[in-house]
């Protein structure tokens, strides 16, 4: 292809976008904005959650934020509890979704899918900031809204010890690891990573962990718990 003949078909399109009616045009980026907007709304959410915690986000605050009116809002959500669900779905989905596929298709052995599965739970969610503002705000104002609880323990909390047991029952399948009460509560493998989590909230301006030595350290203590031991 020539340079002319480039440029001709360049002079081409152009001509016709020219002589298209203008309203033909503005549907389609109208249509991109409608889609967009539900994760504009979210991400507002998820600032107007962190800055005054649940009790106290109005939907005009996450409106004046993202730009839109509160009637908008309710054209996407149902109401706040169902927003904030949203929030925390988009915050920590994609980290399980990653996680969850990394047993997919493994090949290796029991003792590296534990690895690889511990170890991308630092990154993906102890160092996540979205993962924990949702967090905090769990722990500050779960009592008083016991059905944020019961939402997150059902489609964050038991997904992720669902994701973890799947790799230590291979293992006892394999018999490359023992069969302790830590498979049965695989609450106790993730707890160094969880305590983690929470220093990080508290503590991390101040006292920050160092999360790769940290990590090695959490590997080192579950892997020599759980490993058959030789004769």
């Amino acid at each position: 292809m020539t340079y002319e003949s480039v440029n001709n078909t360049v002079e081409h399109v152009s001509s016709d976008r020219a002589a298209a009616p203008a309203h033909r045009i503005r549907p389609s980026i109208r249509q991109r904005r409608k889609e967009q907007r539900p994760g504009e709304i979210i991400e507002a959410a998820v600032q107007e959650f962190a800055r005054r915690g649940f009790a106290a986000t109005r939907l005009e605050d996450v409106a004046e934020r993202a730009g839109v009116t509160k009637g908008t809002i309710y054209f996407y959500f149902k109401d706040k509890e169902d927003l904030f669900k949203a929030a925390a779905r988009s915050s920590l989905e994609p980290a399980l979704n990653e996680i969850e596929a990394l047993g997919a298709h493994f090949e290796g052995s029991a003792e590296e899918a534990l690895r690889v599965h511990l170890t991308a739970i630092y990154p993906k969610l102890v160092k996540n900031p979205r993962a924990g503002q949702i967090l905090r705000l769990i722990i500050a104002e779960g009592p008083q809204f016991p059905e944020l609880v019961e939402f997150y323990y059902a489609e964050i909390i038991s997904r992720g010890i669902a994701i973890l047991r799947q790799v230590l029952e291979r293992g006892v399948a394999r018999h490359e690891f023992r069969r302790t009460p830590a498979v049965d509560f695989p609450q106790t493998v993730m707890a160094p990573a969880i305590t983690a989590f929470i220093w990080n909230l508290m503590l991390g301006k101040h006292h920050a962990l160092d999360f790769d030595a940290y990590a090695s350290a959490h590997l080192d203590l579950v892997l020599n718990g759980l490993k058959v031991k030789s004769k």
